[in-house]
């Protein structure tokens, strides 16, 4: 069970690296996005929302 989900994880990783190599954006939006994102995600799972203002920064 262990070794299919080192299988698993590996081809997310290469999923998510081809993504990022073929991404239409430049690199600096890409991570300003990915990092809007991530505290979107961050604050859903805690329950907390913030408005869009908060959000941006």
């Amino acid at each position: 069970m262990l070794s299919r989900m080192r299988i698993a994880l590996k081809f997310m990783t290469y999923g998510i690296v081809v993504g990022l190599l073929f991404a239409p954006r430049r690199g600096a939006e890409m991570r300003h996005e990915l990092i809007r994102w991530a505290r979107a995600r961050a604050l859903s799972l805690r329950g907390g929302r913030r408005g869009a203002a908060g959000a941006s920064r």
